[in-house]
């Protein structure tokens, strides 16, 4: 069943309705989440955060109370930086979206601030958080899309491994995270490991599912009796690995282009599938795109075909 879900009020009587009939909870993802006034479900179970905790992570108030508790992040400034190489990031940067390189017109917004850019590897940690009870779920990679003027926008997420001692460092972090913040369910967090330095930076606390969430899925019967040590994903011969398809020019998904999504759809290896009469814009997701193989060469190989074959389809 297929909603319109700029019609909001509609949206949240249906929702409130089934959840209080079936007595089921509810879990706000992506986009809802840094936007809560987009939906609002104050009288139903939520198996994710309050609306309020997502709004204390996306300000000021955050990056305060990690300085406070010594958790290393960039160096950030609301007023603009004269010299360093330095980004300009909007509060909800969801996915990179908000993030952009200074250029000398360019001007810092309400909603936005600056942070110095901090070179290393980028890692994205899944959390579960229940009744004071934290687990990380999995540990990924993060591989940006090639834009010049935003950099940091996520295309790819593939499963990777750490050491222990890293590891106690990324629980150590969540952890804290999760008491300050009072977090509940699955939380996402981006961190920057300097190896130079050998620490960790955070970037970024993301307090509902991810991109990771299909892996999990694959990976997971139970998040209440498994983590990442117990689990398959620290000693997993495979890396699992998510795609974020853009277009790279406008696609209207007209009856030809729907037949060829319905070929995929029976498959695993494909999620969040365009609808009929869709207007896709250039540079915005068309679907999500998953694969494994116990090489990561091979993995972004198989990833890259598949986009090929979706592209050659639709364009």
């Amino acid at each position: 069943m297929i909603y319109n879900f700029k019609e909001h009020k509609r949206i949240e009587k249906y929702i409130c309705k089934i959840c209080i009939e079936k007595k089921i909870e509810i879990l706000i993802g992506s986009d809802f989440a840094e936007n809560p006034e987009k939906l609002n479900f104050p009288n139903v179970p939520n198996k994710g955060n309050k609306t309020s905790i997502h709004k204390k992570i996306n300000s000021l108030y955050f990056f305060r109370s990690l300085k406070e508790n010594k958790i290393p992040i960039p160096s950030w400034s609301l007023k603009k930086p004269l010299f360093g190489n330095w980004l300009i990031k909007d509060m909800r940067s969801y996915g990179g979206i908000g993030v952009r390189r200074i250029n000398e017109k360019g001007k810092r917004k309400k909603n936005q601030y600056y942070q110095k850019l901090v070179e290393g590897e980028h890692i994205s940690i899944q959390f579960y958080c229940d009744k004071k009870v934290n687990k990380i779920l999995s540990i990924c990679d993060q591989i940006f899309s090639k834009r010049k003027d935003q950099p940091f926008i996520i295309e790819t997420i593939i499963t990777r491994s750490v050491n222990l001692n890293i590891y106690k460092k990324l629980k150590e972090i969540c952890d804290l995270l999760a008491t300050k913040f009072n977090l509940n369910g699955i939380n996402s967090l981006d961190v920057i490991l300097d190896k130079k330095l050998n620490r960790l930076i955070v970037i970024e606390l993301n307090a509902r599912p991810g991109l990771s969430t299909n892996i999990l899925l694959k990976k997971y019967k139970n998040l209440y009796d498994r983590d990442f040590l117990s689990s398959n994903f620290y000693h997993d011969k495979f890396f699992y690995g998510t795609k974020i398809l853009y277009s790279k020019k406008k696609i209207i998904i007209n009856k030809k282009k729907i037949d060829f999504i319905k070929s995929l759809s029976p498959s695993n290896s494909f999620s969040e599938l365009p609808i009929y009469n869709e207007t896709i814009s250039t540079n915005q997701p068309i679907c999500l795109i998953h694969s494994k193989s116990k090489k990561k060469e091979i993995l972004r190989e198989n990833l890259k075909k598949i986009s090929y074959k979706i592209y050659k389809n639709l364009n």
